[in-house]
C-alpha cells in the first residue's frame, strides 16, 4: 500500500501529478485547501492538497475512476473561485493584518493598544481592575468562556502593579500562570507493559468525534511511528461508526475486531499479543442514562493495564461538561484528556475550566474532520496566548 500527498496551485496540477505517478487507479483518502502561512499570507493564493492511496484491494475504483477525481477536484475549483474573492475583499486589510504575529511581543503590544483606545471609553463604574491591562486580560478571559472565579484566580494580587512602566512584566506573569494552570500536555504513551501490548481506551459521550479522533490517533502511530496496531470496537450501536472505523483499519493496515459485550474483550484482546498497541472505542452513552453507562463501567473493569482518554467537545456548555465529566470520573479516576471541534467554538475557555476542575493532564486537541492531519498534541502556548487576546488561529 502506498500512501502519499500532492498538492498544487489548480486542480489541473494536481489531477496532472496523480495521473502521471500513480495513474487512475488510486483512493482518495483526504482533501483540502491549504491555506498560505506568514506575514504577506493574504498576497498569495490557497493551494490544493490531495492524499492518495494505490491499493488494488482498498476501494479500488472501476471504469468511472476518472470522473470521481475529477468530481472530487470540482469541488477544489469552487472553493477556491470562492476564495479569490474574500482575497480580493481582504487586500484592503494587508497592512494591519502584517503587524499580527503570534509571538509574545506582539500580543504584548496589541494589548497596549487596545487599551489605550477603550480606556476612553470604559467608565470606572464598569470596571473591575484599575489596571488596565488587568481588565483587558479579565474581558478577555471571560469573552473566552473561562469561568468567572478562575479569571480572578489567575490576576489575583496584580492590581497594584504600576502598569505603566512594568507592562511586559505583568504581560508575562499573567502568561506565565495561565501555562502553568494549563501544564505540560501528555501524549500517549506507547511501551509495552510486562511484555504485553498497551491497551488504550477511549471513552465519552455521543457526538463528540470520538470515533473520527479515534482514527486520527491511530493513523498517527502508524504512519508516523510505524507501530504494530490492533483495534477493538465495541461500538456496534451505530453501524456506520464500525464501517468507518472498518475503512480506516483497511486503509492502515491495522487489524479490527468487534465485540457486542464486555465478555468478548478479553478474548479479543488475547489475539492480539503480537501488536504493540491495541485501541478500544467504546460506545458513546449519555452520561444520564444509567443502564447504558454501566456497559461502558464494564468494559473498563474488565482492563487491568490500560491507558484512558475521556474525549469531550469543545462545543458543549461548561455546565454539562462538568456534568460529563463527573459521571465518567465513577468509573475511571485516571484518565487524560482530549479534547475536539476547536474548529468549532470561539470560546476556548473550557480547556482551560476542564484542566483545573480535573487536574487531568490535558492531550491532544483536534480542529476537524481530516484524517490523519487535524489533530495534534495541545499546544499551551497558543492556547494562553488565544484567551488573553492574541489574534493567533
Amino acid at each position: 500500500m502506498k500512501i502519499k500527498k500532492y498538492e498544487g496551485k489548480t486542480k489541473k496540477d494536481v489531477l496532472d501529478k496523480i495521473r502521471e505517478e500513480l495513474g487512475n487507479e488510486v483512493f482518495i483518502l483526504s482533501e483540502k485547501i491549504i491555506q498560505p502561512k506568514g506575514i504577506f499570507k493574504f498576497l498569495f493564493k490557497p493551494t490544493v492538497e490531495v492524499t492518495v492511496t494505490l491499493d488494488e484491494t482498498i476501494g479500488k475504483p472501476q471504469n468511472n475512476s476518472n470522473s470521481i477525481i475529477e468530481e472530487k477536484m470540482t469541488k477544489f475549483e469552487e472553493h477556491n473561485k470562492f476564495k479569490e474573492i474574500e482575497l480580493g475583499k481582504q487586500s484592503e486589510t494587508i497592512k494591519s493584518l502584517e503587524n499580527k504575529l503570534d509571538n509574545l511581543e506582539n500580543l504584548i503590544k496589541t494589548m497596549t493598544d487596545k487599551i489605550v483606545s477603550q480606556a476612553k471609553v470604559k467608565e470606572d463604574d464598569d470596571k473591575k481592575y484599575k489596571n488596565n491591562i488587568l481588565q483587558l486580560f479579565y474581558d478577555n478571559l471571560i469573552k473566552n468562556e473561562v469561568d468567572k472565579d478562575l479569571a480572578e484566580e489567575i490576576l489575583k494580587d496584580l492590581d497594584d502593579i504600576d502598569e505603566k512602566n512594568n507592562v511586559n512584566d505583568l504581560v508575562r506573569i499573567v502568561y506565565t500562570r495561565i501555562t502553568d494552570f494549563l501544564g505540560k500536555p501528555e501524549e500517549l504513551k506507547t511501551d509495552k507493559e510486562d511484555g504485553k501490548p498497551k491497551v488504550v481506551a477511549f471513552i465519552g459521550p455521543t457526538g463528540v468525534g470520538k470515533t473520527t479522533t479515534i482514527a486520527k490517533v491511530i493513523a498517527k502511530f502508524i504512519l508516523d511511528n510505524k507501530k504494530n496496531v490492533g483495534l477493538i470496537t465495541a461500538d456496534t450501536y451505530r453501524i456506520a461508526a464500525v464501517e468507518q472505523l472498518k475503512t480506516y483499519a483497511e486503509i492502515l493496515g491495522a487489524s479490527i475486531e468487534v465485540i457486542y459485550s464486555p465478555d468478548e474483550l478479553v478474548k479479543k484482546i488475547e489475539n492480539y499479543k503480537d501488536k504493540e498497541l491495541i485501541f478500544l472505542d467504546t460506545a458513546g452513552r449519555s452520561h444520564k442514562n444509567e443502564e447504558q453507562f454501566k456497559e461502558i463501567e464494564e468494559l473498563v473493569k474488565i482492563l487491568d493495564k490500560k491507558e484512558v482518554f475521556l474525549v469531550l467537545s469543545l462545543a458543549t456548555k461548561y455546565r454539562d461538561t462538568i456534568d460529563i465529566i463527573d459521571k465518567y470520573s465513577e468509573i475511571i479516576s485516571d484518565y487524560k484528556i482530549i479534547f475536539t471541534k476547536m474548529d468549532e467554538t470561539l470560546g476556548l475557555g473550557n480547556i482551560l475550566n476542564v484542566k483545573m476542575y480535573t487536574k487531568k493532564p490535558l492531550s491532544y486537541i483536534t480542529f476537524g474532520q481530516d484524517v490523519p492531519d487535524d489533530i495534534e498534541l495541545m499546544n499551551t502556548e497558543k492556547i494562553a496566548k488565544l484567551l488573553l487576546g492574541s489574534y493567533e488561529k
